[in-house]
């Protein structure tokens, strides 16, 4: 199988469509990799720039799996063909809300012009060695609409190109969108380091370290409120886990919250949340 797979693979066109097709196997072999209970609550759903987004039917979920992000890695390029996923990302809801792509960016209506004959006789080239005509039919197509794509949007925005990947930019950015969400979901993630090190920082004090907007603070420290939190409720949390939720709660350092301040809270949360 994993012959067929790196054939298929050098048979699709650019990346968009190897990872296409990585996901499809993906979701094919997604208990396989994960196990049947993780398998239940959650689902890859894209793959850019080798950072696979998957949903998860709770924030619980998806912060739990946050701590496991490395052995997913590990299991899925272990199942999958050429180690396709360097980092994880791990969201709930819809991927376009997660991504906070405006609606009338998720469709740019871009002018197509013609191929000239040279780039007719590049596709041609390209696919001389596929027997199967009907295959040979559609991928053609396929490598035409892309270069099509690409033209017209180097032609929209005086070819501009990000400055990280060399991808056409759609609008007047140094970064396309997907190298704009990666530098975001990095920004995110040393959120998540800083407060996993520091619960009880705010945002002012957040900024001494990484600046980022009060928007993404806010949901990063309250999705780790929620995973704590939960923990702690569900009696699944150890001592170290337990005294991050309290400082979570109150915003205090730890040499600052009494003994009995701690225990008041941990009861306060088994019962409440």
């Amino acid at each position: 199988m994993e012959g067929i797979e790196r054939v298929l693979l050098k048979m699709l066109p650019n990346k968009e469509g190897r990872n296409k097709y990585f996901i499809f196997s993906m979701q094919s072999k997604w208990e396989q990799i994960c196990g049947a209970n993780v398998a239940k609550h959650s689902k890859p759903v894209r793959l850019e720039r080798k950072i696979l987004y998957i949903n998860t039917d709770s924030s619980v979920w998806a912060n739990h799996l946050l701590m496991m992000k490395q052995q997913f890695i590990n299991n899925i390029n272990r199942v999958m063909t050429n180690d396709p996923v360097k980092d994880i990302k791990f969201f709930t809801g819809s991927i376009e809300n997660f991504l906070q792509l405006p609606k009338e960016e998720q469709e740019v209506k871009l002018n197509f012009k013609p191929l000239t004959e040279s780039e007719k006789i590049f596709i041609r080239q390209a696919l001389v060695n596929i027997n199967n005509q009907e295959l040979q039919k559609k991928l053609a197509h396929f490598r035409k609409v892309c270069l099509q794509r690409k033209k017209a949007l180097l032609i929209e925005n005086n070819d501009m190109k990000c400055k990280y990947c060399g991808a056409a930019l759609i609008e007047k950015n140094d970064l396309c969108r997907v190298c704009q969400r990666y530098e975001k979901e990095k920004l995110r993630t040393e959120i998540v380091s800083i407060l996993t090190s520091e619960p009880w920082l705010n945002y002012n004090d957040c900024q001494k370290y990484v600046k980022c907007d009060k928007m993404l603070f806010d949901s990063v420290k309250n999705s780790l409120k929620q995973y704590y939190y939960a923990k702690v409720y569900n009696n699944q949390s150890d001592i170290r886990e337990e005294m991050t939720a309290v400082m979570l709660k109150t915003g205090m350092q730890p040499d600052k919250i009494s003994e009995q301040l701690a225990q008041n809270i941990i009861k306060g949360l088994r019962r409440k949340y």
